[in-house]
């Protein structure tokens, strides 16, 4: 008589009883940017992500980064043995290195229940700049350059004026051949040249490079017209675009143009500051540039120019360059009225006496953050920023101390029509064609990219996403819902991708940019759209069999 049994079968490949060929190494190791089926390559801009075979009988995967093949204690970077699916992310901004024949070299094994798999291959590769910056158009004042993928930041390189700077946009201003000499002998032509940064970041086993560079770019050449005596007039906004009237969104903080000279009442000035609100009445004042001498301000990682603070100072910024350092302390144009009892000898308005302002409230010091170079995502298209430039003048006090003010208010300017609007949107993003940037394990066990908007996965996938402009680092978020979102979970990663910890269910991921140049409170960028993905458990199918 045949007795009626049931028999359990698992579809997944991760739970499959081990075989004889159980402890073999894992296979076809490669690493990934966007998708699992990229073709295979040995050279990134930035940090790739690794996927191989599945191995039989695996419950676990032990994967390690190292700078040899023979992957020794001294050259181990990265290591992690709770890899719960054959695909791994590196949370490290490796540095651009390159090796004899590579810089860095990956490999993993399984981890089963009768031990560990044999290691598989060492897989070789180099992190390397794909481009040099190029030259981008500019207003006078401005040097703007293409950005480079990988990239944290850019030095520029003045020649003429023997200096090098940080920053973390794609656009720089010349305050350097302005200031104190605004004569065409000096701002005529600027020669210039600029490079990318990578900044090492993420926790790393063994010693990199903080900090690595591409290559400097050729030689290029401004030109510059003489500065013409007429209103000052705020001209565009410069960085990923060009943008002046209608507004239009930038990925990165925009340079400033403007032109002209002259404050409201008609004086002339030699200095200017941009100021960047949050109303179109440019009450809500959210940043102030630093002081520039030329038709343009671009906010710089160095800091602003270091001002002269005394007499001494000042015969020397005639007679040369300003190196970047501290501007000191800048009052508001509403404080002149109560100083007037102080003897003054005005200066930095081309002779003309400095006009004060209508108010007279105490003095309000405004002071420049050198690190505070980026501006937050308001929610463009609904909210945006709108910025004035203000005349800005200096004071030599019966002790020969140099003083700074603001000539006029942003809220007078704004009003008189000197003001334009800008959005900033830094949206890193995670599908193309209707599928979403991830890959795991298809419930066949297969490791696969998704083909469709709303993607199914086994176990624990990995989501990658194109980086967003500006981002030093980013969050991963997840939940039940897309409306209303409540996250259940969250990951904060340096690296453009990560693993979703999902239990099995329907989910919703999202991602969003964060600056470390914003002040504390304000760093996140905007959220992606968020994506729908299932995780589904094993699978089990009967199957009726007999026994003799």
């Amino acid at each position: 008589m045949r007795l009626a049994r049931l028999t359990v079968v698992a579809l997944a490949a991760l739970v499959v009883a081990p075989s004889a060929h159980a402890l073999s190494a894992p296979k076809h190791l490669r690493p990934f940017l966007l998708r699992v089926d990229e073709p295979a390559a040995t050279t990134f801009a930035r940090t790739p992500s690794f996927s191989w075979s599945p191995v039989r009988g695996a419950k676990t995967y032990e994967f390690e980064l190292a700078t040899s093949p023979r992957f020794g204690d001294a050259q181990l970077i990265w290591t992690s043995s709770k890899i719960k699916s054959p695909v791994a992310t590196v949370p490290v901004t490796l540095p651009w290195m390159s090796g004899t024949p590579f810089g860095f070299y990956a490999r993993v094994r399984g981890l089963t229940a009768r031990g560990p798999s044999r290691w598989s291959g060492a897989y070789g590769f180099n992190m390397r700049w794909p481009t040099v910056p190029a030259t981008l158009p500019a207003h006078e004042g401005l040097v703007r350059w293409s950005t480079v993928e990988g990239a944290t930041s850019y030095q520029v390189w003045y020649l003429d004026a023997g200096k090098v700077f940080a920053t973390k946009t794609n656009a720089a201003d010349q305050r350097e051949y302005y200031a104190f000499h605004q004569d065409p002998t000096w701002t005529r032509v600027v020669h210039w040249r600029v490079r990318a940064t990578r900044i090492l970041s993420g926790k790393v086993k063994n010693e990199l490079p903080a900090v690595s560079y591409g290559p400097w770019s050729p030689m290029f050449t401004s030109y510059n017209s003489p500065l013409v005596s007429a209103p000052l007039t705020p001209m565009a906004m410069e960085s990923d675009v060009q943008s002046s009237s209608p507004a239009a969104a930038h990925r990165l903080t925009p340079g400033f143009a403007f032109s002209g000279t002259n404050s409201l009442a008609g004086a002339r000035y030699s200095f200017y500051r941009v100021v960047v609100s949050t109303d179109r009445d440019c009450v809500n004042v959210v940043y102030r540039g630093g002081i520039t001498a030329g038709p343009a301000f671009a906010p710089r990682a160095t800091g602003p120019l270091d001002l002269p603070k005394n007499v001494e100072d000042l015969g020397r910024a005639f007679a040369g360059f300003l190196p970047d350092g501290s501007e000191g302390q800048t009052f508001a144009a509403d404080y002149f009225k109560v100083v007037t009892n102080e003897s003054m000898k005005p200066g930095g308005s081309d002779g003309n006496t400095p006009a004060g302002g209508t108010g007279s409230s105490l003095p309000t010091e405004q002071t420049v953050v050198g690190s505070l170079v980026d501006l937050w995502d308001t929610g463009w298209p609904s909210s945006r920023y709108y910025w004035t430039v203000v005349p800005v003048y200096y004071i030599l006090t019966v002790d020969n101390k140099v003083k700074w003010y603001e000539a006029e208010v942003p809220q007078d300017t704004c009003a008189a029509g000197r003001v334009l609007s800008f959005g900033k949107l830094s949206e890193p993003v995670i599908a193309a064609s209707g599928a979403p940037y991830i890959s795991g394990l298809t419930l066949d066990g297969a490791l696969r990219p998704a083909k469709k908007a709303k993607p199914a996965f086994y176990g624990v996938p990995v989501a990658a996403w194109m980086p967003a402009l500006g981002a030093d680092e980013y969050e991963v978020q997840w939940s039940k819902k897309a409306y209303p979102w409540k996250a259940e979970g969250n990951v904060i990663t340096v690296a453009t991708a990560a693993e979703l910890p999902l239990k099995p269910g329907l989910w919703y991921y999202r991602v969003r940019g964060l600056s470390s140049t914003l002040p504390a409170g304000a760093q996140q960028l905007a959220w992606s759209t968020p994506v729908r993905i299932r995780i589904s458990g094993p699978r089990f199918k009967v199957i009726r069999g007999g026994q003799r």
